[in-house]
Order: C-alpha cells, then structure tokens, then sequence
C-alpha cells in the first residue's frame, strides 16, 4: 500500500509539472507572438521611412532640375526680349505701318512666352503605399502639353492620383508610423484609406494651388 501511495503522489507531481510546463509553453509563444507582431510592426514603420526618404530626394533633384530649367529659360527670354525690342525700334523707324508694329508686338510678347517653373508634389496612385508613390512636376507636365498647372493636377486627381506638397507628405507618413507602429493599421495602405485619413485631417491634404511662372 506504501507503494500506491508512493507512485501515486509521484504521478500527482508529474502532472503537476507537465501542467506548469505547459503553461509555460502557451506563455512563451503568446510573448514570441506579441514579439514577431512588434517587429513586424517596426519592420513596416522602417518601410514607410525608407520610402519618405527616397521621395524627399527625389523632390530635391526634380527641384534642383525645375531650378536649371528655369535658370535657361530666362536666358532665352532675355535674348527673346531683346530680339523684340530691336525689332520694334527697325519697324518704327522704317515704316509708320500699324498694322506691321502690332505684328511685332504680337510675336515678341513676352507674356505669351512666360512657362510654369518648380512646381513640384508627390503624387500617390490607386495602390496607395508604400508601392504607388512617385515625384511629379507638376510645371513640367504643363509646359510640355503647354496646359496650365491646375489643369494638370485636376486630370491627376480625376485619374486617381492624390496629391501632396513635400510637407504634407512627411506628415503624413509621421502619421502613419505612429498608427503601424501602435498597431492600428497594417501597410499597404490603400488610396482610400489614405483618402480617409487625409479627410479626418492626419494631416489634410488639400493644397492652394498656384501658377508658378
């Protein structure tokens, strides 16, 4: 009886310590879970940084090429200008012709020559982020299919595009960060969710548009 009594108290602590180990086992894995579940979430915050990183580059270069552009093209303009006024002062003192002096004003007006210069955003696609993110000059595009800016934009939105100035931009993904890395979204970020957020204003992304000349 002894015996029992000895293997039964023995089987009682084996259960005992089967049960404290796998209780410790579910503990562990729910602190591996938690853990995997934070350096994924830091894994997606360093995504969303590499990505504002590169498209603030980005902007300097396609800024500093608006600038080279811009630096040539009133250099032309100059020369245009002065092509023009020598062309009035032959036109005036050869003939008293209005009709030839209107010509040469229309010609050389240096307000039908005038070209949009260094206005540059971020433009998000319908993949929204971190993929569907680009640089766009917004001037470039209009001086290329000779359109005003606004109208450039208008025709990015209506495509699905949403626009943001550089600020706007890195407030945003400041804001995204702290919402992936306090575990309340996951990356991609769709357009509409993007569009969601922009309108609850972290942060809004409306921009005053203005032609630059």
């Amino acid at each position: 009886m002894a015996t029992l009594k000895i293997s039964h108290s023995y089987l009682e602590d084996l259960r005992s310590e089967g049960k404290a180990l796998i209780e410790g086992a579910s503990a562990l894995n729910g602190l591996f879970d938690k853990e995997e579940a934070r350096l994924k979430r830091e894994d997606e915050a360093s995504t969303l940084r590499s990505v504002c990183r590169t498209i603030v580059e980005q902007l300097e270069r396609t800024k500093w090429s608006e600038s080279c552009a811009c630096y040539g093209d009133s250099r032309a303009n100059l020369i245009f200008s002065l092509t023009g006024f020598a062309a009035k002062i032959v036109v005036a003192a050869t003939t008293k012709d209005r009709r030839a002096l209107n010509i040469v004003n229309s010609v050389f007006d240096p307000e039908g020559h005038r070209k949009p210069f260094g206005t540059v955003m971020v433009r998000v696609g319908p993949k929204g982020l971190p993929g569907d993110v680009r640089v766009a000059s917004i001037s470039q595009l209009a001086r290329e299919s000779n359109r005003p800016q606004t109208e450039i934009m208008s025709k990015l939105r209506d495509n699905g595009y949403l626009l943001f100035s550089e600020e706007a931009f890195s407030l945003l993904i400041e804001s995204l960060i702290g919402a992936v890395r306090g575990g309340r979204l996951h990356l991609p970020v769709s357009r509409d969710k993007l569009v969601e957020i922009t309108a609850l204003g972290k942060p809004k992304h409306s921009i005053k548009v203005i032609e630059v000349n």
